[in-house]
């Protein structure tokens, strides 16, 4: 859960911008490493042979679309920033869960062309599904092997489908019962009850041993699974029993189970988890389930012998990291294949891990399967050896073998601890030489060599986790430090637009930044959590990170209260407390964390130094979450001000042949009205220096004057994004969107006693931008991408056109190369705000290698150009200026 760099270095970042928002001119642009954060962390939950990956990001944002469809080695999602000012055109990244070892890289990239994307990168071709999260700042992509099932999506409405009768009661199992056989197991076709709760009857930080004869007697015609959970450096297996219609027949059957599972508690699971756990059930009441035999009548080719002999190798690794139910999956696929040399030896280690898992049997229909192909040979007899000694067993694993996968005592009760982090360090080298040409002199007699960024990105983030499976406890720091080499650079903050300080360092020195800092608390059994420190909020009314605490409790299944209570940090590299401006603030959670619809109700009151109300807002969020529809709204009303702060509005729907359809109506005020904003352009006319206190105000101004001052330095926005994107082919989509949006202005405040005038700002009016982007895959070499996009944008001040390629060619799954070229042309209007008319263009190749040495660590090297032309017209003719310039980015990250 690990950022491992971010940056937003070099004037390639200026023209990206322009490409990927087509709210920026393509213009030269003096680079700067940026250390903040977009994503915050990862959750991976695996049942069977399928992960789901939670991604958490620290913006809101909207799924827009993803690419390739269904399979790939790379995976691409689109996404749509909801909040203003939001670290949209940096690149971020997230360790990789050990859960799921076929991921390489999960990254952030804020400076694509066609908006900001998700993209993965697997170690070989895997299969995906991308929906939107419970809350506007999730994604959840579910993960699988290229043929597999398990992550076969859930019927819509599966809590009402049409079910067979619910199992009968369970009983609990006694010594005696132990030794009877266990009644004939129901045919699986005839156990799959309604609902969506489940008993979770153990829980371990290893892998779990298999069922006793007195559980598999008590779980009875139960469907059981097993389940992993990984977030941070916490890994719990998890063995559940359900399903359940109601919370009060779940607990009923908790009890009944304590006699053999003394710590179970009850649990609602997803849709999609219960269609996985029917799917991956242990149940010895389910029918055996064969191997799938090989495809007959089809000769295998070479790709389906290395094929098969990969997915061999890597359930080995899966069984030897005691994830049996990834090495099930893995080599059910294995055996699948059209058969050669080594299918004998997949369905040999299919029976044997079904086996240790406790499976007997589905090991022993695998076993008799595989005499029935390979009746002969030295394989043969020792899957004979293996069913005679299951046969006479009755599938009873030894006490070893239970020490062997319980790894030890360790129970759910006990506290485990651990620790995961990350560190890097990434290398940002910005130089041009540019030239002025006039129509009375030569080119060259004005020449400027310029060194823009010089400097040295060294990040950390760490986490240390402790707790047991009701209970978790983790710390978290996480910051950075940018060293300038003969460049000095500053750092303007803002909060939500609003001006407020200047960081900067001098030339050798630096700028330390610190995006996390906090102790998380929570509480399974009291329903409760706190969490104390530098942490980031995008719900309630804060809106962003702030320095702080936030409680929540639960206080039952659909209904959430939350405190939240603390100051504002307007930006990372904010190293100290921000006491003057308190805030404290107050919300309900309505609605099941399973339902479709989720509405919250907030209280916001902040105050500012002097006895100021800052912002007094009451709100409401609302997200409606289907499998092909959601949508996100939220209206903050500022009670103080008698004005609409913020109203957003998000839709997004996706057809069965993949096409989506994305709106975006958002309405706001500009910076976000707080009576802080009184501030914007103030200046004493004695000192001659910004006023940053409203204190500072009150010698020229009454309070209501000041209220109104607020007022009149806050603009109000209106924009109207609609996106859609289609599938041409299977390797082949194509996306275009629109936006259309509208900017007031303010009025000028004139001189006072002591302070300056400050102009007013002219309304911009209507500004339309216009994109398209065509995408594709497999169109040279296997699994290659290629990004091919334009846009156009008609401004107040000017009409800009750019093009943008980009490909991702990953020459094996530790090398990835990255070319691509930008082009910007900029066509001045003649206006106030542009009253000589003139044309920029710039050009930039680049290339990128990525290089993965091992799971967690990366290496990666950018070089580029930079080739501008700007005509501009000095009064009485017109000047050429030229710029020819490079850009580098190295560094490298280890995740641990």
């Amino acid at each position: 859960m690990t950022n491992t760099y971010t940056r937003a270095g070099t004037s390639l970042v200026a023209l990206a911008a322009a490409l990927g928002t087509g709210l920026a001119l393509p213009e030269v642009a003096f680079g700067q490493t940026v250390a903040d954060r977009a994503l915050s962390d990862l959750r991976a939950d695996t049942v069977g042979g399928c992960t789901t990956l939670t991604i958490n990001f620290n913006i809101r944002v909207q799924l827009l679309s993803h690419f390739p469809e269904r399979s790939g080695r790379e995976l691409h999602v689109r996404v749509l920033p909801l909040d203003a000012g939001a670290v949209t055109k940096i690149r971020d990244s997230l360790r990789t869960p050990s859960s799921a070892p076929e991921l390489r890289s999960v990254e952030y990239e804020g400076d694509n062309s066609g908006g900001p994307v998700l993209s993965l990168f697997f170690t070989h071709d895997m299969q995906f599904a991308v929906n939107a999260g419970n809350q506007p700042t999730q994604l959840t992509i579910q993960l699988s092997e290229p043929g597999a099932s398990q992550c076969a999506a859930s019927v819509e409405g599966a809590e009402a489908a049409p079910v067979m009768p619910a199992p009968p009661p369970v009983v609990p199992a006694t010594e005696e019962s132990a030794q009877t056989p266990s009644p004939a197991p129901v045919p699986a076709a005839a156990v799959a009850p309604a609902g969506l709760y489940v008993v979770n009857v153990e829980s371990s930080p290893n892998a779990l041993a298999e069922p006793t004869p007195a559980q598999r007697q008590a779980l009875g015609n139960l469907v059981t699974y097993d389940t992993q959970f990984e977030k941070g450096a916490q890994v719990w297996h998890r063995r559940r029993a359900g399903f359940f219609p109601t919370h009060e027949a779940a607990d009923a059957a908790r009890k009944q189970l304590l006699a053999v599972f003394p710590t179970a508690w009850v649990a609602k699971a997803t849709a999609d988890e219960r269609t996985q756990g029917l799917a991956a059930r242990g149940d010895s009441s389910g029918a055996p389930v064969i191997t799938p035999p090989a495809s007959t009548g089809t000769v295998a080719t070479d790709a389906d012998k290395a094929e098969t002999a990969r997915l061999i190798g890597d359930a080995e690794q899966s069984i030897r990291d005691a994830n049996l139910d990834r090495a099930i999956q893995l080599l059910t696929n294995a055996a699948a294949r059209p058969e050669n040399e080594n299918t004998p030896r997949a369905v040999e280690l299919l029976g044997l891990t079904r086996e240790r898992k406790g499976q007997a049997a589905h090991a022993r229909a695998d076993y008799e399967d595989y005499l029935r192909r390979y009746p002969s040979g030295e394989g043969a007899d020792r899957v004979r050896e293996r069913l005679a000694a299951l046969n006479a067993s009755s599938g009873t694993p030894s006490a070893t073998q239970l020490r062997a996968a319980s790894g030890g005592s360790v129970t759910a009760r006990d506290w485990t601890w651990g620790a995961r982090g990350s560190f890097s360090q990434f290398y940002f080298r910005d130089q041009g030489r540019t030239s002025t040409l006039t129509t009375n002199s030569t080119l060259g007699n004005e020449v400027d060599n310029s060194v823009n960024v010089n400097q040295l990105l060294t990040s950390a983030d760490v986490t240390i986790t402790g707790g047991n499976d009701r209970r978790q406890l983790q710390l978290r720091a996480a910051g950075s430090y940018t060293k300038n080499f003969g460049t000095s650079a500053s750092i303007l903050t803002t909060n939500n637009g609003n001006e407020q300080r200047i960081f900067r360092s001098r030339p050798g020195g630096g700028i330390k930044a610190l995006t996390a800092l906090y102790i998380d608390y929570s509480d399974s059994d009291l329903n409760s959590s706190l969490r104390i420190g530098r942490q980031t909020r995008n719900s309630a009314g804060v809106l962003g990170r702030f320095d702080g605490a936030l409680v929540g409790f639960q206080a039952n299944p659909k209904l959430r209260f939350n405190a939240v209570a603390g100051f504002p940090v307007l930006s990372s590299h904010q190293m100290s407390v921000l006491t003057e401006r308190p805030f404290y603030g107050l919300s309900v959670d309505l609605g099941n964390k399973r339902s479709p619809l989720q509405t919250s109700f907030y209280w916001f009151d902040q105050h500012a130094k002097g006895g100021f109300v800052d912002r007094r807002s009451v709100g409401f969020e609302a997200r409606y979450l289907k499998k092909r529809f959601n949508a996100y709204t939220m209206i903050d009303y500022d009670v103080k001000f008698k004005r609409l702060n913020l109203g957003l509005l998000s839709l997004n729907y996706n057809w069965p042949d993949g096409s989506s359809l994305g709106l975006t109506a958002d309405y706001r005020q500009s910076p976000l009205l707080t009576t802080t904003n009184a501030l914007i352009g103030q200046s004493d006319v004695v000192n001659n220096l910004p006023i940053f206190t409203l204190d500072g105000l009150r010698p020229f101004f009454t309070d209501p004057q000041i209220y109104q001052l607020a007022k009149d330095r806050t603009l109000t926005a209106k924009s109207v994004t609609v996106t859609y994107s289609r599938p041409l082919t299977s390797k082949l989509q194509v996306s275009a969107d629109f936006n259309l949006t509208d900017t007031g202005g303010t009025p000028g405040t004139p001189a006072s006693s002591g302070t300056f005038a400050v102009g007013g700002l002219p309304e911009t009016g209507k500004e339309y931008y216009y994109g398209v982007q065509l995408i594709g895959s497999g169109m040279i070499w296997s699994n290659d991408i290629y990004i091919l996009s334009g846009r156009y944008a008609n401004t107040a001040n000017a009409r800009i056109y750019t093009a943008d390629f980009n490909a991702r060619v990953p020459i094996t799954s530790k090398f990835r190369l990255s070319p691509r070229l930008r082009y910007g042309y900029r066509d001045n209007k003649l206006t106030p705000a542009t009253p000589v008319p003139g044309t920029f263009r710039q050009f930039q190749p680049t290339l990128r290698m990525n290089y993965y040495p091992l799971k967690h660590s990366e290496f990666e090297v950018e070089f580029g150009g930079n080739f501008t032309s700007e005509s501009v017209y000095n009064g009485t003719s017109w000047d050429r200026v030229k710029e020819r310039g490079w850009v580098l980015t190295a560094g490298y990250r280890l995740d641990f």
